[in-house]
């Protein structure tokens, strides 16, 4: 009885083929985990870049906007010099935290009478705050 007793226990050890994984599959798990995680990373990536170029854009129109309600008051746009400061002093642009600062927080640039359109110029240099670039670094204008 005990003999048959230790054969069902060494056959049971045996059996089980349990012992935890190997060092190969745990790295070909992790592997696989981080090229999963690469692809979200950069499509979460892009996606913050695109909806930061969305919101300079949206400022391009608040700018506007508020530059128009200036000249229906002072019958002219403020000068380079006065800069969009102006608007902020004048009330027609709520003075929120950097609300002259572009998303990627460089300030945003102004200028009238404008070079390449009739009315005031406003542009970002984009992420590298650098004049000219391309993708994300792309200066953004609002004559364009």
């Amino acid at each position: 009885m005990k003999i048959l007793k230790n054969r069902l226990q060494l056959m049971l050890r045996q059996s089980s083929g349990n012992d935890g994984f190997t060092l190969l599959e745990l790295m070909i798990v992790i592997t696989i985990i981080a090229i999963i995680g690469g692809f979200a990373v950069s499509r979460f990536t892009s996606t913050i870049d695109k909806t930061k170029v969305t919101a300079a854009k949206t400022d391009f129109g608040t700018f506007e906007t508020a530059l128009d309600a200036y000249y229906l008051n002072h019958n002219s746009y403020p000068t380079t010099q006065d800069g969009l400061q102006k608007l902020i002093d004048e009330g027609m642009i709520k003075n929120k935290k950097d609300s002259l600062l572009d998303p990627w927080n460089n300030p945003y640039q102004y200028r009238y009478p404008g070079e390449f359109s009739q009315g005031p110029e406003i542009w970002s240099f984009g992420a590298d705050g650098k004049e000219g670039g391309e993708g994300i670094n792309e200066d953004l204008k609002s004559w364009e």
